[in-house]
């Protein structure tokens, strides 16, 4: 029980006489302070402490101050407590944002290693809010997730009216799979080979940016920082507009 009311904000000493109180009912600061072994002065000024907080009722009889616990108060008190930090939450809260709304946020940076993990972190495009632009090589994809997982993975982004805005190298396969861009809520565009490779695939979505290299072993990061994703979407964009 004293744990429990040391997380209700009472420190220890305050705790022994709210306990004392509880037990034997209202009492005077000498009667507590002969039982606890407190100087009155202590008992007094815990005791008061308490009052102000609505633990205690306090009352005076013949110049003595007179204390009781009352479980009722306890439940205001806390009550009191709860509606006063939300109202002063909710006032400054959006100063606070305001404030750090210009500092950056540290990268959380998560490791994949394995086919099952890189196809979970693949498979988190899903939860995409409404579009997700990705630098891909579908054959890679394809031939590390097998054909069957590319295309239920389609299958249910396109019935999540998810768009997927992408860029790739010309290949038999990719080229193929661009005639069905409008079907499949997709805006796949080629460039030759001689500019580069993109191998496997690196996605932006929401606030994360996640790489999967598949060609050699199963491996992948993923990046969640919103400045760190939208500096790839800005790159993202200059090449999709790029005549390539």
């Amino acid at each position: 029980m004293e744990e429990e009311l040391q997380q209700l904000g009472l420190n220890p000493k305050e705790i022994k006489v709210y306990l004392y109180l509880i037990t034997y009912g209202i009492s005077g600061a000498s009667e507590i302070a002969l039982h606890l072994g407190f100087p009155k002065s202590t008992v007094n000024f815990l005791s008061d402490n308490l009052w102000k907080r609505w633990f205690l009722q306090k009352s005076a009889r013949n110049n003595t101050h007179y204390y009781e616990a009352d479980i009722t108060l306890l439940e205001i008190s806390i009550e009191k407590d709860i509606e006063k930090r939300q109202y002063f939450l909710k006032k400054i809260v959006p100063d606070l944002k305001e404030m750090n709304k210009n500092v950056q946020s540290k990268p959380k940076i998560t490791f994949f290693d394995g086919k099952e993990n890189c196809k979970k972190a693949y498979l988190e495009l899903l939860n995409t809010k409404d579009v997700f632009y990705e630098f891909w090589a579908h054959k890679d994809l394809s031939d590390a997730f097998w054909q069957d997982f590319m295309e239920q993975f389609i299958a249910e982004r396109t019935g999540s009216k998810i768009f997927c805005d992408s860029i790739g190298t010309y290949g038999e396969v990719e080229t193929e799979l661009q005639k069905h861009d409008n079907a499949q809520l997709r805006s796949l565009k080629l460039f030759d080979k001689s500019f580069g490779k993109i191998g496997s695939s690196i996605a932006i979505y929401n606030d994360v940016v996640l790489v999967l290299n598949l060609e050699w072993r199963f491996t992948g990061v993923r990046i969640k920082n919103k400045e760190f994703a939208e500096t790839l979407k800005t790159i993202f964009h200059i090449c999709k507009a790029s005549h390539l």
